[in-house]
């Protein structure tokens, strides 16, 4: 049985009401899972079938310029006696204030890329099998806090977005900062289905345990400040005949004592539709992270790949992709290299 923390109780506790009253607040209930079936080849044979991330998300219209949406989370979770784990991953007001321009308020998916501004927990709307491999040690993936957002403005619908927030560490505004977060970004998109976007995150740490914190694999308390840095650039384009996906990220961290620290991720995802609904694709994902960042570890990761993805219908999918993954772990003097086979299964109701 799955323990709900308060927080999520209270998150129900609100939703609810909303529920009840579907038809007057047009509000919309969906649901996205995905089931996993991996099979790791090293020096032995490691294989195993999983139930991965189930998604509720909710989406209501409060008045005609006031809208909320909410997104919990179930997923595996080993310290959990059920073995998974609820959490609140979205929670924000938006107020459209002014034709395109809005005002948002609350927790929400830091716009710093194209990834994680555009896409949700719903596997089945993912290109690929998984998130790239910055998601683990670079993204900002949440912020609460303030955002400030213009959308489609212009011939060339331009869209901008400014946020004040909190670290990823708390609910506070500024959550451990010596100061808030600050998210800058912006994007084009010059004609259907393309986007090509660029956006600036910056946080500052001081006197704080970042032992939960998704930046750190490196120390967990921070005794003088640290600067994290991180530019992202992104190109998309899901045309009818090529899908391609670019995310190049430049993180720095710096540090009085030691120094910046420079480090890299680039994603990069390339699909040929067939009759729409049969996609082969391929791409690589690599990562390097310079010895004297104090937030990860030194280390390099490179995973090439290549799959296909057969769409049943928009919510249904079905994703076979074979991996060729490499890793240097300087820290800890090991090198590992294995091929991965993962079928995905990814549905939404």
């Amino acid at each position: 049985m799955i323990k709900l923390k308060p927080k999520i109780l209270l998150f129900f506790m609100i939703v609810y009401p909303l529920v009840g009253v579907t038809q007057k607040l047009r509000t919309s209930i969906n649901g996205y899972g995905h089931m996993d079936c991996d099979v790791y080849v090293d020096d032995s044979v490691t294989s195993f079938l999983d139930i991965g991330e189930h998604d509720l998300f909710i989406t209501s219209a409060l008045t005609n310029n006031i809208s909320f949406l909410g997104e919990i989370v179930v997923k595996p979770l080993s310290s959990s006696p059920s073995g998974f784990g609820a959490g609140i991953e979205r929670a924000r007001l938006k107020f459209q204030y002014y034709k395109n321009h809005s005002l948002i308020i609350g927790k929400m998916h830091t716009p710093v890329s194209f990834w994680n501004d555009v896409y949700h927990h719903g596997r089945v709307f993912f290109p690929t099998i998984d998130r790239p491999l910055s998601f683990s040690y670079f993204t900002p993936v949440h912020v609460v806090g303030i955002r400030f957002q213009g959308q489609n403005l212009g011939d060339l619908n331009f869209g901008y977005d400014v946020v004040l927030g909190n670290t990823t560490m708390s609910g506070q505004l500024t959550g451990g900062s010596t100061r808030p977060s600050i998210t800058l970004a912006a994007h084009i998109k010059p004609k259907d289905q393309m986007r090509i976007g660029f956006g600036l995150f910056n946080e500052d740490y001081k006197d704080v345990d970042l032992s939960g914190h998704n930046h750190s694999h490196g120390i967990n308390t921070v005794t003088e400040q640290i600067s994290f840095n991180l530019a992202n650039f992104s190109f998309a384009n899901f045309g009818n005949k090529l899908h391609v996906l670019d995310e190049f990220s430049m993180n720095i961290t710096s540090m009085d004592s030691i120094g910046m620290a420079e480090n890299f991720s680039n994603y990069i995802y390339i699909g040929v539709p067939i009759k729409e609904r049969y996609i082969p694709f391929f791409g690589f994902d690599f990562l390097s992270v310079e010895v004297k960042d104090q937030l990860n570890r030194e280390q390099f990761r490179i995973k090439y790949f290549v799959g296909y993805r057969h769409e049943f219908t928009p919510m249904l999918n079905v994703k076979a992709q074979v991996e060729y993954y490499y890793s240097d772990m300087t820290y800890m003097n090991r090198t590992n290299m294995k091929w991965e086979y993962k079928i995905q299964l990814a549905y939404g109701f």
